[in-house]
């Protein structure tokens, strides 16, 4: 059996293993319910096509205690609720279509405020009471343990407490409020992770951002220095001190103006690398040659066959082994226009593929 822990490793350090570590970053959960009806073998694909899954610590690492979630009206096809965390949104009865955001909790700093009794890292509420029996389990693993998930960030993580439009004008109109979330956000995941890292060790510590568009980023890089470069660093630099650890960060869009500032902050690697959105990992590859990618596999090709999946993996993977550093992937969560026979294909010529050109 792959060990999946020392292959990851092993990749992350630009070393070629005899096996590969493969695994997805997630699924539509419709591509689920597709691969069912066609015949998709055990309870979920990573178990059905052999490669290994992540997951993370069960520690409640948001905002807790969570918002009481409520249905707050609803039509035939929609709802309006509050979620856990104190998001107000439309959502659809019938599909998991992104949901339509109506407030957020913090619009200001005394929301802000308001908020922080529910971001104590030191509530041990957040740890579940048979975490010891847990940490033991996880440390005695053979798939991917991250740390990290959507909390793990400095525009992600403003980005929920406000929403995308509030965010952004603040960046000018309460630059303050930027500041305040995000110092304070830092002191907390040093000090959650800090507790989880005396218990468990991870592969590797997951950040997430989702700042960018097809055309580029939200924000210019000037106001990703001044107000996330700092954290960045901190963060980096405070961790590394607690572990030997590598930073993957994850972003959707064109992301090519955000590497440089990525790295100067600490960050070892950068996913998913959408293609629609115009990033080619080979060229990626060639201009950055420490940066760790993952991705970058057009989930569209691997949705039209045989033959294009064979065009889409040739003109990228050999390339990619031969340099290392890579952990291949899809772009994004896998689409249900794919199928199941195609996705397996897709997994196995990947495989063979690095057993070709490693």
């Amino acid at each position: 059996m792959t060990d999946n822990n020392a292959a990851l490793q092993a990749l992350l350090r630009f070393e070629k293993p005899e096996e590969l570590c493969q695994f997805e970053w997630g699924y539509w959960p419709e591509s689920v319910a597709r691969w069912r009806e066609e015949g998709m073998p055990g309870d979920t694909p990573w178990d059905a096509v052999g490669i290994t899954r992540y997951h993370r610590a069960p520690v409640a690492v948001r905002i807790f205690p969570p918002f009481e979630e409520e249905v707050l009206s609803e039509t035939a096809t929609t709802r309006v609720i509050r979620d856990a965390n104190g998001i107000v949104k439309e959502v659809s009865k019938d599909t998991t279509a992104l949901p339509r955001y109506l407030r957020h909790p913090v619009a200001n700093l005394h929301d802000f405020e308001q908020l922080r009794e529910r971001l104590d890292p030191a509530d041990s509420a957040r740890f579940p009471a048979d975490w010891e029996e847990q940490a033991r389990a996880l440390n005695d693993r053979n798939s991917v343990l991250v740390m990290g998930g959507t909390e793990i960030s400095f525009f992600g993580w403003p980005r929920d407490l406000m929403g995308v439009e509030n965010l952004l004008l603040a960046y000018y109109d309460q630059p303050e409020l930027i500041h305040a979330i995000n110092a304070h956000h830092l002191r907390f995941i040093k000090e959650v992770y800090s507790q989880i890292l005396r218990d468990v060790h991870f592969d590797f510590i997951f950040v997430w951002e989702d700042m960018s568009y097809k055309n580029g980023p939200l924000i210019s890089p000037a106001l990703v220095r001044e107000f996330m470069l700092p954290y960045y660093k901190e963060l980096t630099g405070f961790f590394r001190q607690l572990c030997d650890c590598k930073f993957l960060l994850d972003s959707d869009g064109d992301v090519a103006q955000l590497i440089p500032l990525w790295l100067e902050g600490g960050i070892d690697g950068v996913l998913p690398f959408e293609v629609a959105a115009g990033m080619d990992i080979c060229r990626i590859a060639e201009q950055y040659p420490d940066l760790i990618i993952a991705g970058g596999i057009d989930k569209r090709e691997i949705a039209k066959g045989r033959e294009a999946i064979d065009r889409e993996l040739e003109a990228k993977l050999p390339l990619m082994f031969k340099r290392g550093g890579y952990l291949p992937s899809l772009d994004h969560h896998v689409p249900p226009e794919v199928s199941y026979a195609d996705f397996y294909y897709y997994i196995e010529r990947t495989r063979e593929l690095y057993h070709r050109h490693r």
